[in-house]
């Protein structure tokens, strides 16, 4: 009934607006998908085996007069039955700002959601918005209440953002299948403590901490350059990190001492997370080489403040290609490869660390699309240095011109105590269906 309930007010709520402002004055556009997940191996009975969702967004847009403007583009995400309380109801404000503009300049005040760098997948210049991570290997960005300043020239443009408190990232919660079941690695400065987990486990998030005000007063800039030959850009940022350290408090029974330390761990889990402020520059390159897109983009971060597991200094580099198709008059296909390499003062050996993911990892992938009607798209990470990988394949057919059904297979394999291995039993397939008018 929530699910309906939410629909229903939003189909009224896009009604009312649409007599409110009539379509000469107001663009809108109105979001529906309905989602089915089925889990491939049932996990203890405080775990759900699958899910049923309801997705809605409306995108509202209109211009007061020539320099001022405003957009609204609210999302709803509703999934009554996840035992999860924290994932059962998802809101975010999206891109909904004022807007006033000059003939090369603008300025927009409100929350927004940024994208900075070029690549897919995994984009380590991309650190301005925090995210929601109910499935870290999906996350969503959350919007930032910020105001945001840029200007365009000939070839050249900035952007500068200021936010004066960041929300923080939403980790899953704490009857999530994405929190690790049969062994967990906690981040440890000395990287030598092994959680063996029993087989159900209670989790719990204890409490939040800010160090050093890490979400007060973030900003950032980017500036562009765009010739013939190469797109370049640059970005420095100062505030809080998308991932904040994640330090579990437990109780359990030492039984190994040497190489590592295993403690048998009690079914009650507290997590701790701590916010932490981090200055980063980097930079990123577009080349083109015929039809043929190369793609590089570099970062440096440094934790800040005297917290004694800081992780230090981290570079995180990755290097793409990208190559489109034209197989047909009706087919046209998308190959992407990608490698990813970071480096960093203290190795992040937990479990829920999402940067470990993606350290000497390769990915690739490709998108077939046909008489724009079929698409076939497919994505594939490896991760070198535990032997693990994500495989995902997706296939998709337009309806009647308005609606889009969707069919969604992933896969998830490696060792268990490896960031990639240790959810592989949520190995999973996805139905839904979605309309926008």
């Amino acid at each position: 009934m929530t699910v309906l309930r939410s629909l229903l007010f939003w189909l009224i709520y896009f009604s009312f607006s649409q007599l409110a402002w009539g379509q000469s004055t107001l663009d809108s556009t109105f979001h529906v998908k309905f989602e089915a997940l089925q889990f491939h191996e049932r996990e203890n009975g405080e775990l759900n085996s699958g899910l049923l969702g309801v997705e809605l967004q409306t995108e509202l847009s209109s211009e007061l007069s020539e320099s001022i403007s405003w957009s609204l583009s609210p999302l709803l995400v509703e999934e009554p039955d996840n035992y999860s309380t924290l994932e059962k109801h998802y809101f975010d404000w999206g891109d909904s700002h004022l807007q006033i503009s000059g003939e090369s300049w603008s300025l927009k005040a409100g929350t927004n959601i940024l994208t900075w760098g070029v690549t897919d997948g995994y984009n380590p210049l991309d650190t301005v918005n925090s995210r929601q991570y109910f499935n870290p290997l999906r996350p969503r960005k959350r919007s930032e209440l910020s105001l945001v300043i840029s200007q365009s020239f000939e070839k050249f443009e900035y952007d500068l953002i200021y936010i004066p408190q960041k929300r923080g990232s939403l980790l899953p919660g704490s009857k999530s299948r994405w929190l690790p079941q049969d062994v967990y690695i906690p981040y440890s400065l000395e990287n030598n403590v092994v959680l063996q987990l029993p087989e159900h486990l209670r989790y719990q998030y204890h409490y939040e901490e800010d160090l050093n005000e890490a979400r007060n007063h973030n900003f950032g800039l980017r500036m562009q350059l765009h010739t013939a030959g190469f797109d370049f850009g640059i970005m420095g940022y100062e505030g809080a990190a998308n991932f904040p350290l994640i330090q579990p408090g437990v109780t359990g029974t030492i039984i190994e001492i040497s190489p590592k330390t295993v403690v048998d761990v009690d079914p009650d889990v507290l997590l701790h997370q701590r916010f932490y402020k981090i200055r980063q520059v980097g930079f990123w390159l577009i080349r083109p080489q015929g039809a043929t897109l190369l793609k590089y983009a570099t970062s440096y971060s440094q934790s800040l403040g005297a917290y004694s597991d800081l992780p230090g200094w981290t570079h995180e580099s990755v290097a793409a290609v990208e190559r489109p198709f034209q197989v047909s008059s009706n087919a046209s296909l998308i190959l992407l490869l990608q490698y990813s390499f970071i480096a960093s003062e203290v190795r992040n050996d937990s479990n829920l660390s999402i940067t470990e993911i993606f350290r000497n990892t390769w990915m690739g992938g490709f998108r077939l699309t046909w008489q724009e009607i079929w698409v076939v798209s497919t994505m594939a990470l490896y991760h070198q240095t535990s032997n693990s990988n994500f495989f995902e394949i997706s296939l998709m057919r337009r309806l009647w011109d308005t609606w889009t059904a969707q069919l969604t297979l992933n896969l998830i394999q490696g060792p268990e105590d490896s960031v990639l291995g240790v959810y592989k039993k949520n190995d999973s397939a996805t139905l839904s269906l979605s309309r926008s008018f």
